[in-house]
């Protein structure tokens, strides 16, 4: 019996030294191309207000009255994510500052230029989780890679869709 105690005890201060040890901080940067001019692509990603019609992890929108701010609150969890613009230069860079209360806070980058047929983005996001359940959950449960691949597939969709429509006019 008390062989078991020392290898749970061992096996529990293991996780423990582990998540202490775990950076804060993760960053994520992912190319993608876009089969669409850089406008079309800088258009659906700053149209803030129509992304939960689109985005499928994305309930509602409340925007500030300058709409350089706003809050998601997202269908999944009902987590409500604050974002702000750090930087707005069309159609080339946005830049956002991100956050959620006592979970995570963070910088999410996307930059566009033109490539012949279409346009490259380059996206970055850099999250720091704001205390050691919220740095376990988001290694755990949260992909910052899929996060923004996710993203941008959906985005792509919508761009399809507003092209498409513009065709039946």
């Amino acid at each position: 019996m008390s062989l078991v105690f020392v290898a749970v005890a061992i096996v529990a201060g293991l996780a423990i030294v582990t998540v202490l040890l775990m950076p804060a901080t993760s960053s994520t940067t992912v190319e993608i191309r876009f089969d669409a001019p850089i406008g079309t692509v800088w258009q659906v990603y700053t149209d803030f207000d129509s992304q939960p019609e689109w985005r499928s992890d994305v309930g509602a929108i409340e925007m500030a009255g300058d709409k350089t701010a706003w809050t998601e609150t997202l269908k999944s969890s009902g987590m409500k994510i604050r974002l702000r613009i750090l930087e707005k230069t069309p159609p080339s860079r946005l830049v956002l500052e991100t956050g959620a209360d006592g979970n995570f806070k963070g910088r999410y980058v996307a930059e566009f230029r033109h490539l012949q047929g279409g346009t490259i983005g380059v996206f970055t996001e850099e999250a720091t989780a704001l205390g050691i359940v919220p740095k376990v959950m988001r290694r755990l449960f949260f992909n910052q890679q899929k996060f923004i691949e996710e993203f941008a597939r959906e985005a792509k969709a919508e761009i399809e869709r507003r092209e498409s429509n513009e065709g039946h006019r």
